[in-house]
């Protein structure tokens, strides 16, 4: 018994090991009183992504966050959809890649009765690059859409786009 106690207590520490140098903080809520919500957030390196989707009275709402940080950068981004009994969806990109790179991207999209749909898209490269985007939309009884995007290549060793 105890041997089986030793063994699990190094299987904990070494996954708590192995957690304490990821740098990734994920997170993504939905609430729904009577529609759909649904919210993905996603990550991956040095990533803080957020994915929120509210729906009520018969509302659909979306929200989605994809990040990337690879290589050291940074991804950020926050991606919400809020729709009473209309439709609103939200996207969110990032990726960052290189020495100092940022990347952020940043999308909401809001309805009462309508569509609303935003886009954003932030691509951040070289050595001290930064790259920032946000779009909003709100609506009422309308269609509304946004769309952003941001591109900083401030070091050229890399490819000046690198799709998803």
């Amino acid at each position: 018994m105890t041997r089986i106690t030793t063994l699990l207590s190094l299987s904990l520490a070494a996954l708590c090991l192995i957690s304490s140098d990821a740098d990734a903080q994920v997170t993504a809520s939905s609430y729904s009183n009577g529609g759909t919500a649904i919210a993905t957030a996603s990550g991956r390196g040095n990533t803080r992504l957020n994915a929120t989707a509210r729906a009520y009275n018969g509302g659909y709402a979306r929200a989605n966050m994809t990040g990337a940080g690879t290589n050291g950068g940074y991804a950020t981004g926050r991606s919400t959809a809020i729709s009473n009994g209309g439709v609103a969806i939200s996207n969110g990109r990032s990726f960052a890649n290189g020495w100092g790179a940022r990347s952020n991207a940043n999308s909401s999209a809001r309805t009462f009765q309508g569509f609303a749909r935003s886009n954003s898209e932030a691509i951040a490269n070289g050595a001290w690059s930064n790259a920032r985007s946000n779009a909003r939309t709100r609506t009422f009884r309308t269609y509304g859409s946004s769309s952003s995007r941001a591109i900083d290549n401030r070091w050229n060793s890399y490819p000046s786009y690198q799709p998803w």
